[in-house]
């Protein structure tokens, strides 16, 4: 039997349909599971992408390429013909996974396997409207990467949210940190924070830049009716070490920041996503047709 939506906002917004990003990382796996969990709630379609970068095919023709073992380490030349029955496996193994995750809570979902560059193919199956889900980092996790490039390139420029998940285990008892750049303009973050707080059981921080304005009341109405438990810390600056600092100091699990904010567009946040890896929800502004106060009914497509 289909379990009753739950048709509670995604942060003000409710989200039209789910997108996922597939490999073979565990990091995709944590990411497939968060993204049926979230199109379940909300009983709108999942979409499931798998990008086959065509770089790397033309890549691996050259003479002197080659490959490091994911288990071993070693570096070797590639085999084309092996490279080969990979690929063709990989869409079908893909397929299974989402089967057995998505497909066993009665969600409509699709698996698009796409050729390309990454980002632009994401990006160009991309609707107003999509909450898009990944991993930190796939194949590259393999040369010893703890961020993928594209993670963080498609957080900067997908319309809609984007969260970069994380197979790490989480602490029972963290925090959820919100970097709040502009306090003014925070509705649409902080009301996202206060639900997933509120759902998780889990406390909020707000990381406040020094130089904000701050009022506690207008803080505190931007959550929401029932603001769950929170409080505040002004960081001295956005430098990696002040913010792996506070977040340290506040046991913090997850990190939501909004879309357009100076920490997301700078280096910084490369550098503080290579050394925390805990999951980053980047919330983007609402899509006019998602300002609803519940999933549309008979809202199916993909």
């Amino acid at each position: 039997m289909r379990k009753t939506p739950d048709n509670g906002q995604f942060g003000g917004m409710t989200p039209t349909r789910v997108v996922v990003l597939l490999d073979a990382s565990p990091d995709a796996l944590r990411a497939l599971e968060a993204a049926a969990e979230l199109a379940r709630r909300h009983d709108v379609p999942l979409l499931a992408v798998t990008v086959e970068e065509t770089d790397r095919l033309r890549s691996a023709a050259f003479s002197f390429a080659s490959e490091v073992g994911a288990a071993s380490g070693a570096i070797r030349p590639v085999d084309e013909a092996l490279l080969s029955r990979r690929r063709e496996r990989l869409p079908v193994g893909i397929r299974r996974v989402v089967e057995r995750v998505a497909g066993s809570d009665g969600i409509s979902w699709r698996l698009v396997v796409a050729r390309g560059r990454l980002v632009e193919e994401v990006l160009a199956l991309s609707e107003p409207g999509d909450v898009l889900m990944l991993g930190r980092v796939g194949w590259s996790s393999r040369l010893g990467r703890r961020l993928g490039t594209a993670p963080l390139v498609l957080a900067r420029r997908a319309m809609g949210s984007v969260q970069i998940c994380s197979a790490r285990p989480v602490r029972e008892r963290g925090r959820i940190a919100v970097l709040v750049e502009d306090p003014a303009a925070a509705q649409p973050l902080l009301g996202l924070a206060a639900e997933r707080a509120r759902r998780a059981g889990r406390e909020l921080t707000l990381l406040l830049p020094a130089s904000a304005d701050v009022d506690p009341e207008r803080l505190a109405a931007a959550m929401g009716r029932r603001p769950p438990a929170w409080r505040s810390r002004v960081l001295r600056s956005l430098a990696t070490g002040e913010m792996l600092r506070v977040l340290a100091e506040e046991r913090a699990v997850e990190l939501l920041v909004g879309r357009g904010g100076a920490w997301l567009d700078s280096p910084i946040a490369a550098r503080l996503l290579s050394h925390w890896q805990m999951p980053l929800l980047v919330v983007g502004e609402p899509a006019p047709d998602q300002l609803s106060t519940s999933s549309p009914a008979g809202s199916r497509r993909l």
